[in-house]
């Protein structure tokens, strides 16, 4: 369902990623971890577009976008399979959670109102958020935030839901509310690809781990895989650091 062909990225002089490679079948969760600034999120980001890649196919739900020879109409259908959670939540502060939620059914999918008003209170309520419909962001902690950030992708209909970090800006108390919605979509079979540096996540939820270092996918497998047996030597001491904290 997403396959991702020789892609790059380069930042001036700087490559930020290199030649990666990888496919995601529809309903597995992938998670992809390794050091900080080695590429992670900007390997996200060019999924959708967010940042444009330097060379290299993307294709999600059977759109597939060549960074070298694209339109913005196939960028845009490629945004479409897919929906991001940030890690510092982007919502709109003027929204309430409910208008949040709701604002790419009307102005995306062009959804009646009420319809899609209805769609996005069943999804807050999902997520446990009944009581906060009719509040704005200054209102909630970061993890109903976090939340309202989930419940928006959760409504934009894509194929796979990308989350960059989504504990990272959190307080201790509020990561473990979060990742119990990112596991409930686990077990509903929601596709998604999840950089985070919760390893615990990563050890009990996810089908597969993709551990990057220096813009480079050096080695996947399943989680028993990587944090058990790791091949090379580079995962082994990220994964024996990693594990100690």
């Amino acid at each position: 369902m997403i396959k991702v062909n020789k892609l790059s990225k380069k930042f001036d002089d700087l490559s930020v990623l290199k030649d990666i490679n990888f496919e995601v079948n529809k309903g597995e969760i992938v998670v992809i971890i390794g050091p900080s600034g080695t590429g992670k999120s900007t390997l996200l980001r060019c999924l959708n577009y967010l940042e444009t890649p330097t060379s290299g196919i993307v294709e999600i739900g059977g759109v597939a976008v060549d960074a070298q020879k694209h339109t913005n109409k196939q960028v845009t259908q490629l945004r479409q399979q897919s929906s991001f959670v940030f890690q510092n939540y982007s919502l709109f502060a003027n929204k309430t959670a409910i208008q949040n939620v709701s604002e790419s059914l009307i102005t995306v999918w062009k959804t009646p109102r009420n319809e899609a008003l209805q769609t996005a209170k069943s999804i807050l309520i999902n997520v446990g958020l009944e009581d906060k419909l009719d509040f704005y962001p200054s209102q909630l902690s970061g993890g109903q935030q976090q939340r309202v950030g989930i419940a928006r992708a959760m409504a934009a209909k894509g194929e796979v839901i990308l989350f960059d970090e989504p504990t990272s800006a959190l307080d201790p108390e509020w990561v473990e509310e979060v990742l119990a919605v990112m596991q409930q979509l686990a077990i509903e079979k929601q596709t998604m690809i999840v950089v985070t540096h919760e390893m615990q996540f990563a050890r009990e939820v996810a089908d597969r781990v993709i551990f990057m270092e220096g813009g480079y996918i050096v080695e996947q497998g399943s989680p028993e895989q990587i944090f058990e047996h790791p091949e090379h030597e580079r995962t082994k001491a990220f994964v024996k650091r990693a594990l100690k904290r």
